[in-house]
């Protein structure tokens, strides 16, 4: 086992081994060994203080490391390695670094800068945290609570065991000026699947400035994926060479230099970095205008972090925003209600109002926030930024606890609003595209014209992509409410009268089985809302290719064909177009299936889609069908009527016909070959699932499986 630090450690006694990593193109590191008599020769006068506080920082390091190595051996297991890049940098490097780390600085004898000392610990068996107080010889007002933050995994645990609460990558960011925590979670990235996202996420939302603290719990590397890039661009010089079981910490500015990196490729061995942590001295940001609202903005961010622009002190966002423009049909939206579903989670809840609130059509007035938990960092941000809250009661947990308050707030609609056209229902993790009002406030009209439709979504249910490409065009389907949905209140009275206890509890999935009644949802085929958030429900796999959804950015779209969608004459037109198409026959689960390049607009498929005894499409039929070409294949969502839509290219469209369950089945010609999953032997069945499992558009992919100590420190010694 190796261990990697910028901190000062030896290879063996009486000998050291330092690396300086500059940053930058074009970099070289050099490699220096030596004894400690190079403390002798100081970079300044040698009868300047500061000179003299080098030299005793330099010895009382190298004295430490060479007397105690025994000590240092028994933690990282005999073989310990440090980095440092080039001669003429050595001398820097313990200044700013080891005087910063070990002792106060002073310059001249003014007055010390403050700082705070931190522990931080990682290993197989968990992490730790522990930021200390200011120290009291500087006569200055410390703040006031120590932080601890850890997890211990008894010994019995520490084995490969379950992924569990607490493991993974930590995030802690630190307020730059007085340590206080601001922000902190950890990101379960002993799974490889879709939490780098959410990490990427909030780390962009911390803003420069901020002292970030990284550590890895358990596990918390496997996962990391484009992260890494991320965190490299960022100055790490071990994110892009981490091992799946990994043990790394790191301590940076954000925006600027990193304090301390360390990490352990392999082992069980806990290891831990001490530095003392100078804090900024900047006063925080203030404005000539509306001087009581930026105090209050800035009062907030001092103990709230990973914002975004509301606490960027660069570039903040305007505080109180803009009223955005209005649309050619804002009067549909204008006693539209928009309810934002909301709890503890106030930087998703930020970047969704922000969205929200910025787009196109949005009237502040109209929007109304529903809190079940309802924590001060919550509700503080709604006043600061002027949003209309409320609260229901929540009881119970989990699902439990999610079920009961969706019912709560329906209930809350239902007293408030009773006249309204129609109310906009939107989660605290969505954001939503400049072209949501514009899409809305052309289609919410359908609810009321049109008694087969029970719901508007936001999100597009066929959108994955590769499979959206027009703006303008829109579908209606089988689907249950998503992301940014609009309904009646009839449906929302509807739905209450029948909203006890469930054996699902899943809300939306339960309005979709138990209340809809064969009712469909008009959806874009560019989805106008993103479900960016990591919740309860999330599962990781199936995340992916929600994150890559194409989100309509451009606005506003004219929506031409919005009366078609009433039913008569969507019938109408899906018989036509799968009357013209052209007839498709063979294996869906083989690359020469669809044309490429594709030389008509339509195309058609017959399969065999038989029906269930509750009414429903085969489910495993249905499956086989759709997963090959590309669609959500885990339910048999997304179907108008037994025909799915496949968009393959901009300008061609493959109708899939499930016969007998299709209500066009009718157009089925017994001359036409029917597939049918059912009657493919062993060999094809199992040739059709190889197929698609590699045309799976993410493939596990783990990296660094063999990156080995001696790779890391030629890397760390070469460009």
């Amino acid at each position: 086992m190796t261990f990697y630090s910028n901190s000062l450690t030896v290879k063996e006694p009486g000998k050291y081994e330092l690396y300086l990593m500059e940053r930058g193109i074009g970099s070289r590191s050099t490699l220096v060994s030596g004894k400690p008599s190079f403390c002798d020769i100081a970079p300044m006068q040698k009868d300047s203080r500061l000179s003299r506080v080098y030299k005793t920082a330099c010895e009382i390091v190298m004295n430490q490391l060479l007397n105690h190595n025994s000590a240092i051996e028994h933690t990282v297991n005999r073989n310990v390695r440090i980095q440092i890049t080039a001669v003429k940098l050595l001398k820097i490097i313990i200044l700013l670094q080891a005087v910063q780390t070990i002792i106060h600085p002073c310059v001249n004898g003014q007055q010390r800068i403050q700082s705070t000392s931190v522990l931080l610990w990682s290993s197989l068996s968990g992490w730790g945290l522990e930021v200390d107080r200011c120290n009291n010889t500087q006569q200055q007002d410390c703040y006031n609570p120590l932080v601890r933050y850890s997890l211990q995994l008894p010994p019995e645990d520490t084995p490969p065991h379950p992924s569990r609460e607490g493991e993974g990558l930590t995030l802690t960011v630190l307020n730059q000026r007085n340590a206080a925590v601001v922000f902190h979670k950890v990101f379960p990235l002993g799974q490889y699947w879709a939490h780098y996202a959410d990490l990427q996420w909030h780390m962009d939302r911390v803003a420069s400035g901020r002292v970030v603290v990284i550590t890895v719990s358990v596990s918390g590397t496997v996962g990391l994926r484009q992260a890494a890039h991320q965190l490299a661009q960022l100055g790490s010089l071990f994110a892009l060479h981490l091992t799946p079981m990994a043990h790394w910490t790191w301590v940076f500015v954000k925006g600027g230099r990193t304090i301390s990196e360390t990490v352990i490729l392999r082992g069980v061995a806990q290891h831990h970095a001490h530095l003392l942590l100078p804090l900024s001295d900047l006063p925080s940001p203030t404005q000539s205008s509306n001087q009581s609202l930026q105090q209050q903005r800035w009062q907030y961010c001092q103990l709230h972090g990973a914002m975004g622009g509301l606490c960027d002190e660069h570039s903040p966002d305007p505080l109180p925003s803009p009223s955005p423009p209005t649309l050619a049909h804002q009067s549909a939206l204008a006693n539209v209600p928009v309810v934002v579903t909301a709890g503890a989670r106030h930087q998703y809840l930020y970047h969704t109002l922000n969205t929200l609130l910025a787009a196109p059509g949005a009237q502040r007035s109209n929007v109304l926030v529903v809190l079940g938990d309802a924590p001060q960092p919550t509700t503080q941000l709604l006043r600061l930024i002027n949003v209309k809250f409320t609260q229901v009661p929540v009881h119970g947990k989990d699902n439990f606890k999610l079920f009961r308050y969706y019912r709560s707030v329906f209930q809350l609609v239902a007293r408030t609003f009773p006249d309204a056209p129609a109310v906009i229902f939107l989660d605290e993790d969505v954001e939503v595209s400049p072209d949501f009002f514009s899409f809305m406030s052309q289609t919410l009209w359908l609810l009321r014209e049109d008694p087969t439709l029970y719901c508007i979504n936001g999100f597009s249910a066929t959108g994955n992509e590769g499979r959206a490409f027009n703006k303008s065009q829109l579908f209606r389907g089988s689907v249950q409410v998503e992301w940014g949905y609009a309904v009646s209140l009839d449906f929302v009275r509807e739905a209450l009268e029948s909203w006890g206890e469930a054996k699902t509890l899943l809300y939306d999935f339960w309005l979709y089985t138990s209340v809809r009644k064969h009712r469909e949802c008009v959806f874009p085929e560019v989805s106008r809302t993103r479900h960016f958030g990591i919740g309860t429900n999330t599962i990781s796999y199936f995340k992916e290719s929600v994150i890559r959804m194409p989100l309509q950015i451009e606005t506003p779209v004219t929506l031409p064909w919005v009366s078609m969608l009433k039913i008569q004459s969507w019938q109408q037109y899906i018989s036509q177009e799968v009357k013209d198409a052209t007839i498709l026959t063979g294996n869906p689960c083989r690359d020469s299936f669809l044309p490429s390049p594709p030389t008509a607009r339509t195309y058609v498929f017959y399969y065999r889609l038989d029906v269930s005894q509750a009414g429903n499409p085969d489910i495993e039929q249905y499956h086989h069908a759709v997963k090959c070409l590309g669609l959500w294949s885990l339910s048999v969502q997304g179907h108008h009527r037994g025909v799915s839509v496949v968009r393959f290219s901009p300008n061609s469209t493959l109708y899939l016909v499930g016969v007998p369950y299709s209500y066009y089945s009718h157009l089925f010609k017994k001359n036409i070959a029917l597939w049918n999953v059912d009657s493919l032997s062993d060999q094809e069945f199992t040739e059709m699932r190889n197929y698609t499992l590699e045309q799976d558009s993410v493939k596990v992919h783990i990296r660094n499986i063999n990156v080995t100590a001696e790779y890391l420190s030629d890397m760390l010694t070469t460009k």
